[in-house]
């Protein structure tokens, strides 16, 4: 489960990176700061629907991101469950035996 748990936090960590990376190189509407990163060079070399298929790739990129972070949150909500599970070895007093003690 530890082996899962890396493996998925890495992709999330390569995943949130690529999705930063994508959405700094759109076209912005304001300040175009998008021109800084790299837009204007995205466009040259994808095309004229350059900026369609940056939008469908950060689409599935944030469903991936989306679905990374669900399936940590339920790894690490199972492991958290195991762990603090109560002992059934434990004895336990009975009112027989705490009258007895007085």
């Amino acid at each position: 489960m530890d082996i899962l748990y890396t493996i998925l936090s890495v992709f999330l960590v390569i995943d949130s990176i690529l999705l930063v990376i994508l959405i700094l190189m759109q076209k912005t509407k304001g300040a175009e700061i998008g021109a800084v990163f790299g837009s204007g060079a995205a466009a040259a070399v994808l095309g004229a629907g350059a900026s369609n298929i940056l939008t469908k790739i950060t689409y599935w990129l944030g469903g991936i991101f989306l679905a990374l972070v669900l399936s940590l949150s339920l790894i690490d909500h199972y492991k958290a469950k195991t762990l603090h599970q109560i002992p059934s070895d434990i004895p336990v007093k009975t009112e027989k035996q705490t009258k007895e003690a007085k």
